[in-house]
Parts: structure tokens; sequence; C-alpha cells
């Protein structure tokens, strides 16, 4: 007979504050009102408290009941104990550690991603006891009330898009889970964004690891999601064997439960990214299709694409006719190939972005699916470049304007993201075209991942030496109801525009300057309740750009613990931002010499990038426009793998402190820097 849900509950908080796992349970007047509030309440979270006596440290466990309800417990946290009581753990919910008896009944009663983990300074602990103590009354006793206010699928679809396109990889995570548990997506639809999410990261082993992959494979997918999963198989199965010239043990590789085999049959390697071809290649190897092979490599080396076909397999290249170069002799071949043919049986190609955009804001199949080929390969970009041309950027910038509210949802969710890389690829100049994009989204959206696209944004427009009006008009935009989103808990964010503010130059000193004291302002006004590196961050800048702003000098708490000495380490930082790299080694030196920076924007694995990745404690990965091949191959050898919140360098060191901050702490336990591998 199965337990009731109460009774469930009961068994696990006498776990939980077992003397033998938990001192705290030697308190009971200390335990009791958590304990009540465990069993009795019915909308507030679960709180309860830990203390370990040996080392002279507590800290409290706030569990969301149910899955959909974790968003709205680190609001809740945010709110009643944030930086101002709690330093860390009240954002980001504690990758539970199975080795431990506490957390691992946790996960197996209320989900992995349920439990915020909360530990005050000696001198705040009576503070944050009366913080949780006032927080489950108010909301137990507060009015009923939807726990999140409900979102269309397709702003949600849209935000997930943004997420990813920003580099803000957390925050789509989160858009996903939300979207799973509203429903309206197919589990295929679904799985397909799962798959891009991995993809993105560079997850290729997690990617090839997801359950039900091989169903949803065989219920032919986009053309983007198989390159995806392609390029995962090359790098976990294929890139290892090939780097010790070992042919036979990359087709044995293919043989693995996790690779699904139907994928590598019959499809056109012409047609994919460098490394979804190249497993095409050593699929055809694997099965004895010789003649095919060569076949496949005679019709890359047609489209100019030689560089693709591995090494080991240079002797299969022959002359002559071959069975795939059909596709060829039709015309141009790559991506857009996939699209939906016309009437006429012909891929529908698009003449301009100006035409594409339209297309896609129309809401047409074939632009759309255009549009999703391009995310994974650069080349059908490369043939449908951008003008150069004031008017081509004016004629942009009027299309955008003139879009409703539908059609422009449309265009950020499907187009934004390939023509904001090949903006980023090509280095052009386009101000009037990314003014208005962020004049038509700025006003309307202030949630994470489109603050992220924003500083995407930000860094593309400054590249273009903008005149003064120009520059003058785009800040105003960027600073509009700035006082709405810049607080402690976005302090990122906002020091990312204000040091891409900083390291570009400007025509208007006295608009930079106006623009970065409203984006510092509203942190001066709670300056203790940054953390030390954005504190160290908001000072720099302060003086870089000769503002009259009196920062504070971070305290350690007197918690009656030691200070955290972060010592020698070696870190990797990938990105596609030059400038961001630059300034992030730049600030590490002078904060934290101690520490080595190497930095990387190779598109595609090397020799130099696998030894690097081996050799550092950790690698740090700026997801905002970087490359699947680059970002699976670090993941592929890397140790352990950190993602900023933001891709400004501001959020990178941030991410790289707290990374060492965290194993500094974690030095005499071993187990804790298990179960981070790739978690933050």
């Amino acid at each position: 007979m199965q337990p009731s849900p109460l009774e469930s509950l009961e068994t696990f908080v006498e776990l939980f504050l077992d003397p033998r796992h938990n001192a705290a349970g030697k308190h009971p007047d200390w335990c009791a009102p958590f304990r009540d509030s465990a069993l009795q309440a019915k909308r507030a979270p679960v709180v309860l408290p830990r203390l370990w006596e040996t080392v002279d440290e507590s800290a409290y466990y706030v569990i969301a009941r149910r899955p959909n309800e974790a968003g709205v417990v680190r609001d809740l946290l945010v709110a009643f104990a944030g930086p101002s009581l709690v330093k860390v753990g009240y954002d980001v919910p504690l990758v539970l550690d199975d080795g431990d008896v506490i957390e691992t009944a946790i996960a197996a009663r209320f989900g992995p991603s349920s439990t915020f983990k909360l530990r005050a300074p000696r001198e705040k602990r009576k503070e944050l006891h009366s913080a949780l103590t006032r927080m489950l009354g108010l909301v137990e006793h507060s009015p009923q009330r939807a726990w999140s206010a409900p979102k269309p699928l397709g702003r949600l679809l849209t935000d997930f898009e943004a997420a990813l396109m920003g580099g803000a990889s957390q925050v789509a995570a989160e858009l996903l889970d939300q979207i799973g548990r509203q429903g309206g997506l197919s589990v295929a639809n679904l799985k397909h964004l799962q798959i891009k999410r991995l993809a993105v990261m560079g997850q290729a082993r997690e990617l090839l690891a997801l359950p039900r992959l091989r169903e949803v494979l065989l219920q032919d997918p986009p053309h983007a999601v198989k390159d995806m999963v392609l390029s995962a198989i090359y790098t976990t199965c294929i890139e290892p064997m090939l780097a010790e010239d070992s042919v036979d043990r990359a087709c044995a590789a293919l043989a693995q439960p996790s690779v699904p085999i139907a994928l590598l049959a019959e499809e056109n390697p012409v047609r994919f990214s460098d490394a979804a071809a190249a497993a095409l290649l050593l699929g055809l190897l694997a099965r004895g299709q010789e003649a095919d092979l060569a076949g496949a490599i005679a019709a890359l080396d047609e489209v100019q694409r030689s560089a693709v076909v591995p090494t080991a397999l240079e002797n299969f290249r022959a002359a002559g006719t071959h069975p795939v170069a059909a596709d060829v002799d039709a015309g141009p071949v790559g991506p857009r190939t996939a699209g939906p043919a016309t009437d006429a049986g012909v891929a529908w190609q698009p003449a301009t972005w100006q035409e594409l955009l339209a297309a896609v804001a129309d809401g047409e199949k074939a632009a759309v699916s255009l549009c999703r080929d391009m995310e994974v390969d650069g080349a059908a970009e490369a043939e449908l470049a951008l003008a150069t041309d004031t008017d081509a950027d004016a004629t942009l910038a009027e299309l955008l304007a003139n879009l409703g509210d539908a059609a422009y949802e449309n265009v950020w969710r499907y187009a934004l993201s390939p023509f904001l890389q090949e903006v980023a690829r090509s280095g052009l100049s386009l101000p009037l075209t990314l003014a208005q994009i962020t004049a038509s989204s700025i006003g309307q959206r202030r949630d994470p991942a489109n603050l992220a696209v924003l500083d995407l944004l930000l860094e593309l427009f400054l590249r273009t030496s903008p005149p003064a009006d120009d520059y003058d008009e785009f800040l105003e935009h960027l600073t509009m109801r700035v006082q709405e989103w810049v607080a402690s808990e976005t302090a990122s964010q906002a020091l990312d525009f204000v040091d891409r503010l900083a390291a570009f130059a400007t025509p208007d000193q006295q608009m930079r300057a106006q623009a970065a004291l409203e984006l510092l302002t509203p942190l001066y006004r709670h300056a203790q309740r940054l953390d030390e590196a954005c504190l160290a961050s908001a000072r720099s800048l302060t003086h870089e750009l000769e503002l009259d702003l009196d920062w504070p000098t971070w305290q350690q708490p007197d918690s009656g613990e030691e200070a955290v000495a972060i010592g020698p380490a070696h870190v990797l930082v990938y990105g596609m931002d030059a400038g961001v790299l630059d300034r992030v080694q730049q600030w590490m030196e002078q904060q934290y010499p101690q520490v080595k920076v190497s930095l990387s924007a190779e598109k595609v694995g090397s020799s130099r990038l696998r030894e690097v990745a081996r050799h550092a404690d950790f690698s740090v990965l700026i997801t905002q426009c970087a490359t699947h091949a680059a970002t699976n191959f670090i993941n592929q050898h890397a140790p352990a793998v950190v993602y900023p919140k933001g891709a400004g360098s501001v959020s990178v060191v941030r991410a790289i402190v707290d990374e060492l901050q965290h194993r500094a702490r974690s030095a005499q336990s071993p187990a804790a820097l298990g179960g981070r591998r790739r978690a933050r």
C-alpha cells in the first residue's frame, strides 16, 4: 500500500531532522516553527534548518513543493533574503549531492531542481531566521494567487530563442521547463527544443543521452535538429578516435547504444555543417559503402568543402561520377536546400535579407525553415550576404519599423538569431537597423532573456562607430525605464552594459557618461548588497569613465569564518567576442594575478584548444553567437564547464570568481565538486 502524501512528507521531515544526519534535530525549539509549517502549510515552500556542529555551520534548505514553483520560490528569496542577508544560494537551485543522505531524500521527494540552500554570516543568522519565518507566514496567509502570470506559448518560445541567442543558458533552461509544464507542444517538438539548448551549450554527451531520442529522429525532424545530433555524434564518438589516427575505432564507436544509427543513413553530407558531414562520411565507411563514400567526398569537393573530409578518409577520394552529385547540379548546395520546395520543385531562395525577413514576418514556412538551418551552418548566411550600402540599412530599418506585433514576434523568434549572427560575422555597419530592433523591443521587454539580447545589440551597435546623433538615440532607448530592472539581482547585466560603453570609442563623451550613470546609480544606492566581484567591477568602470561615484570597499562578513583565499588556478574562457575576452583577461590580471586565463575564439576544435581545455581547472563558455563545433569540442575535453549568466565581461568575471571561491571552500570536500561538472 502506497503511503499518503502527508505520510510521505512526514517521513521526509523526520529524516531531514534526524540528529544522526542533522544536528539541528537536537534543538527542537529552533526547528519547531519550520517543522510545523512544512507539515501543515499548503502554499508556502518547505523551509528546514540544518546544522553541522563539527564546523559550526548552519544553513536553511528552502524547497519548492511542486516543480512549477521553483521560480517563484527564487523570487520570494530575493525579496525576503536576497543579497542583504545571504550572498549566494538564493537565486540558483542547489545541485543536490547524491552522496548526502538528506539531499538524496530531497531529490527523491521534490526533484533535482527544487531546492535553494541559504547560509548567512554569523551576525545575520538571527535576521535570516526571522525573515524566513515571516516569509512562511505571509505566503501561507496571503490572498490566493497564481504562482506565475500566464504567458502565451508563442511568447515563451520567443523568449527561449532570445535567451539562447543572448548567451543566457540558465534562463533558457527555466523557460524550457515552463514550456514543458504549460503544454501545447508535441513531445517531439519539445524534444527539438531540448536538443537545441544542449547543442548551443555544447553538451553533446547529454544530447545523445536524451530519453526517446531515437523515436524523435525516426519522425523525420527538421534539418537543423538532424545537424545538431550528427554534430554531437562526431564530437563524442568520432573526433576522439580520429585524433588518435584510429579509423577502425571511430567506426566501431558508431555501434554504441547512444548513437542513433538510422540518422547516419541516406543523408547527403553536402547539406550539413562540417562536423555533421564528417559524421555521415564515417557512417558510410562503417557500413562498408565505400562507393557511396567516394561519391560523397566528390560532392563535397565540388562545392569547395574539401576541408570537411577527415584526413583518414583521403584515400577514398576518387575522380568520376558519384551518386549524390545530382543535388549539386541543380544549383548552389547548402543548408537552405532543406527548405520546402516551390511548385517547380526548386527550394525557395531569397535574394536579400530584406526578402527573407519579410517572408518570416508573414509566417512563410520555407522562410522559417531556412532560418532554422542557418543557425547550425553559416554557409547559407555567406550566400545571403548583407549589403554594405546605407540604403540597405535604411530599407531593413523601415521594414522592421512597419511590422505589426504578430509579424515582429515571428521575426524575433525565427530570424533574429541568424540575422544578428550574420551581422556579427560580417562586421558590417547597420546602425539604423540595430537601433530599430532595440527601439521595437526595449519598451516591452524587461526579462532576463531579452536583457541578454539587448547586450548583444549594444555590442553590435557600438562596433559600427555610429555618428553622435545615432549614438545618443540608441543610448536613450537603452536606458529607458532603467529603474524598473536595474537592481542588485541584475547587477551583472547592468555592469555588462556599462563595460560595453567603456570598451568602445564614443562620439559623445557626455552622453556616454550620462547613460553609464543611469545604469550605475540604482546599484550605487544599494552598494552594500553587491558581491565582491560586482563591487570591484563597478569601482573599476567608474574610474575608467571618470564618474563621480565613490563606491565603498567590500567588507568580508564578520561570520567567524576565515576569508576564502583564491589560490593559483588556470581557466579557459571561450567566446566569439574578442573585446569581451580581452577585458576579462585584463580584469583578472589586475584583480587575481595568480589566476592564469587562457582565451579562445576558435570556431572548430584544434590540438591547441584540446590541450588548453584538458589542462585548465575549468572552462567558461560564453554561448552568445558561439559555434556548436567548438563548444562541443571543449565540453568533450574540459574537466569542468561553467556557464556565465550573461555574455558580457562582468558576468564572465563574476562566474570565474564564484567558481574559484566555491572550489576554495570545497577544497576539503572533493565530492562537492563532482555535482558541478556542467551545472553552472
